[in-house]
């Protein structure tokens, strides 16, 4: 089974049946996994990057306070959370923990598969909101009545990654207008949420005009696509 973008998971746990289930299920469903054994150790690398999903092993020490700290993080707070459970008496804690799946232990490798493809939609739709795409493409960008021709690195669902020839104002309106190579205009409002010394910027996609919140939809479905077509093909010639 595979996806248009492959799914990076993290699993916090140190139970070998567990590692067992979780990894043969994440590898059945094509994914990729992130072993780590304590909820500190995973607190640290989801700070650092981000990540698909998690599974986390309700019997690690901290388990429940590593659930409530991601949802009240920033970078993965919106990250979708699988939780080992013994019991149902643990559920209702670990609901309102944040947990968005439970499996109760001891775990099989279909019932992780199974899981994560009930999960899939709100997996892809996380990803694909800060996934960003490599991209060459001019954008005008007006901060005001200035305007100036920028170069676009990156986009996703969100924001994108541009280098401008002035610097911008940290958390700035701009206006923002680009066209996609097949003559497609998308324009619209965002906001500068970064900039550093070296012309680069960050901005967050608010408000498009008319249709160009489909417009930029339609792309990136076209861009996952051609990564699923590379994917496959490579494969294939490896087989």
């Amino acid at each position: 089974m595979h996806t248009p973008i492959e799914l990076e998971f993290l699993l916090v746990s140190n139970d070998y049946a567990t590692l067992n289930a979780v990894s043969g299920g994440v590898k059945k469903y094509g994914g990729k996994l992130i072993l780590v054994p304590t909820a500190e150790a995973a607190r640290d690398l989801l700070n650092r990057r981000k990540i698909d999903g998690v599974f986390v092993d309700l019997e690690v020490a901290g388990a429940l306070g590593l659930i409530e700290s991601i949802r009240k993080g920033t970078s993965n707070n919106k990250i979708v959370i699988f939780v080992c459970v013994r019991s149902s008496r643990e559920y209702t804690n670990t609901l309102n923990a944040g947990a968005n799946f439970l499996l109760r232990k001891p775990l099989g490798l279909d019932s992780v598969a199974l899981h994560i493809t009930i999960a899939k939609e709100l997996l892809v739709r996380e990803r694909r909101r800060y996934f960003r795409h490599f991209v060459k493409l001019q954008v005008l960008l007006k901060e005001g009545a200035v305007g100036q021709l920028a170069r676009m690195t990156n986009l996703s669902e969100e924001g994108m990654a541009v280098h401008t020839p002035k610097p911008l104002k940290h958390s700035s309106v701009v206006d923002f207008e680009f066209e996609f190579s097949f003559g497609v205009t998308v324009k619209g409002k965002g906001q500068v949420a970064w900039i550093n010394t070296e012309g680069m910027a960050g901005i967050i996609l608010q408000t498009f005009h008319a249709n160009g919140k489909e417009r930029l939809e339609a792309w990136l479905t076209a861009q996952e696509h051609l990564s699923s077509k590379r994917t496959s093909q490579e494969e294939s010639s490896d087989g």
